[in-house]
């Protein structure tokens, strides 16, 4: 490896991707790992905002109170319920979606679908003629889940009648609801908007047979508390959004033993026992009604630029900060990148980000967690030398270190945690979070990850300089 006529061996700066520098260094070259991007296109005014004086001290202070809405939380499975009854101002004619607030005229059609369906399943029309109608009318209300106390994963589609999970952080009060996997029509009605008589049949089924027998046996053992199966899982190989593989068999392991024990009749103990057992990433849903509850327990915390929610509708991907509650701050949704099901698609297939499931990357899973997942980070072509290289990139972007969360492909260091709007300005580095790829049409067709949209960020930290000051 002489340079050519020197004799001198090279050094190397390397600008890309950590394993090239990593394998530069196995053969004892000299190599450093340059750590660049191009700067964002508004970096004059970046610097306006990142130019604060003692506001620093009052939003440091205030992200460590948000923090440890995360950190300090105690999130437990507790019950059960109806839409209707647990999500707030989720009333008689009125549809919750994913992603940033959008009017039915400029919503994909994925979100469009779910509105009609909604209307179906709801009885309040005969058909889709009807429904659109009653739509157009003016009469539905159309919502962002992420406005309530849930979570629209997917298309996101929730009404009244759909039962839902509902997890309390007790250290704080606070409850968040979302809507369980949907068995042999995984993703049907709630994650991609979809109505047939056999979708409508199987929510029936899950809300007066199956359900029930999962909210005696919690009820039975006091709650199921989330926190530890996360941590557990994220040791065994998930990051918890894309994978749930560990923390199903975890969680099988606590609730089934409780479903057993329930003196119920022994067909509908095992119909609720198969439901749960069959159906792939059944715990997924309880992670992100675990990040909800610690996200709303930090919304409206005065000061902080901590992150509490992130999210796209297919035409807008939007954040929100803990300490602007109740507004959005949006760019254009993102594509992502990763692998197909099938050599047959081609980014032409894939719909922009559609959902709300990233809210666990704030709680600290997800992108935040690639070190956790490999096996995730394969499915976007990377090796484990960058998955440790992306969550060491994230803690720089981020308010703490979760010590509840340990990680073995980290040396057992902690996985990052809270994400600061301010610290990305600062650095330049926006998150890079997972999902599940969508076809525009509807279905997963790969997974994959995107960045989120600087633009949210400055959007959000001009906001916060003029509520704010400094």
């Amino acid at each position: 490896m002489d340079i050519i006529g020197s004799g001198k061996r090279p050094a190397v700066i390397n600008i890309g991707l950590q394993r090239f520098c990593d394998a530069l260094a196995a053969q004892k070259v000299r190599a450093v790992q340059l750590d660049w991007r191009p700067p964002y296109k508004g970096s004059d005014e970046i610097g306006r905002l990142l130019d604060m004086g003692d506001l620093r001290e009052k939003i440091d202070a205030a992200n460590e109170i948000a923090v440890s809405k995360i950190i300090d939380g105690d999130p437990v499975w507790v019950d059960v319920l109806p839409a209707g009854e647990v999500i707030e101002g989720l009333d008689d004619y009125t549809v919750l979606h994913s992603g940033p607030p959008i009017d039915y005229e400029h919503m994909v059609m994925l979100h469009r679908r779910g509105m009609v369906s909604a209307c179906l399943f709801e009885g309040w029309a005969k058909d889709e003629r009807e429904a659109v109608a009653l739509i157009e009318s003016g009469k539905l209300k159309i919502k962002s889940a992420l406005d309530t106390n849930t979570v629209g994963a997917g298309t996101g589609i929730i009404t009244k009648s759909v039962a839902m999970i509902v997890i309390e952080d007790r250290a704080t009060g606070k409850r968040a609801a979302t809507f369980p996997a949907e068995g042999e029509f995984q993703g049907g009605f709630c994650g991609w908007g979809l109505y047939s008589e056999a979708i409508a049949e199987n929510l029936r089924v899950m809300r007066e047979e199956w359900l029930p027998v999962m909210r005696a046996a919690v009820q039975s053992i006091g709650g199921l508390p989330i926190k530890p199966i996360l941590a557990e899982s994220m040791q065994m190989g998930d990051e918890n959004h894309t994978r749930q593989t560990a923390s199903d068999l975890l969680f099988d392991k606590k609730i089934l033993p409780a479903i057993f024990a329930l003196d119920e009749d022994k067909e509908k103990l095992l119909a609720a026992v198969r439901y749960i057992v069959e159906t792939p990433r059944f715990f997924h849903c309880f992670g992100q009604g675990a990040s909800r509850t610690a996200l709303i327990g930090a919304d409206g915390t005065a000061y902080s630029t901590m992150v509490t929610a992130v999210c796209g509708n297919g035409v807008e991907f939007g954040i929100k900060l803990a300490g602007l509650p109740g507004k959005w701050f949006t760019a254009p949704a993102p594509m992502m990148k990763g692998k197909y099901t099938s050599p047959s698609y081609t980014e032409k297939d894939q719909l922009p980000w559609i959902g709300d499931s990233c809210v666990v990357e704030c709680y600290g899973m997800g992108g935040l967690a690639a070190s956790a997942s490999p096996i995730v980070g394969s499915l976007r072509g990377l090796a484990l030398a960058d998955c440790i290289a992306l969550s060491r990139e994230m803690r720089k972007i981020c308010i703490a270190s979760n010590p509840n969360f340990p990680e073995p492909n980290l040396d057992f260091e902690f996985l990052p945690c809270g994400i600061d709007a301010v610290k990305v300005l600062e650095t330049g580095i926006t998150p890079e979070i997972h999902g599940g790829m969508f076809n525009y049409q509807g279905g997963l067709i790969g997974a994959g990850s995107a960045r989120v949209p600087m633009e949210c960020f400055v959007k959000a930290m001009r906001e916060f300089r003029r509520v704010y000051g400094g």
